[in-house]
């Protein structure tokens, strides 16, 4: 199913996958976070340059924030809030995904030369591997998946 976009005349920020990466979003968290981990989603939404008189409370950033919570990538801090009071911080996978996801020249050189076939065959041991992995990890690696090879994504070039 392609992705819903948004009117370029409409306020707001396009809140989708294919609007922000999940790791921009988890870095924005992060960035904004107090001493205890946590930021509310209207920092968010301030930080993404949301026009908050004029969004009101249609954003799909409290929703796309609820969705990483139930990945394991957030956890919401308890108590009744409205959405945009609602608090956020990192679980452990999701700093791992932020502190741990740096790959070294030599590996993305050695990347950078494989053939299509080889490619191929290293998706294959990725999706084989991911597929035993832990439910946060097999979430990340689709997200990933469908991100990037989006057709209406533009190409990195």
């Amino acid at each position: 199913m392609p992705p819903v976009r948004k009117p370029p005349d409409e306020p707001g920020f396009d809140a989708s996958l294919f609007g922000i990466a999940d790791t921009e979003l988890l870095a924005i968290v992060d960035d904004l976070a107090d001493e205890n981990g946590w930021t509310a989603t209207i920092e968010v939404r301030l930080q993404l340059g949301e026009d908050i008189e004029a969004v009101g409370r249609r954003s799909g950033i409290g929703g796309r924030l609820g969705w990483m919570r139930r990945y394991g990538w957030l956890e919401r801090e308890p108590g009744p809030t409205s959405n945009t009071e609602r608090r956020w911080r990192l679980t452990a996978f999701g700093h791992a995904v932020l502190d741990d996801g740096d790959l070294s020249k030599s590996f993305q050189n050695a990347l950078s030369k494989l053939n299509p076939a080889q490619r191929v065959k290293l998706t294959r041991e990725i999706s084989e591997s991911g597929a035993n992995s832990a439910d946060e990890v097999r979430n990340a690696l689709r997200r990933e998946w469908q991100r990037n090879l989006n057709p209406r994504r533009p190409r990195a070039r």
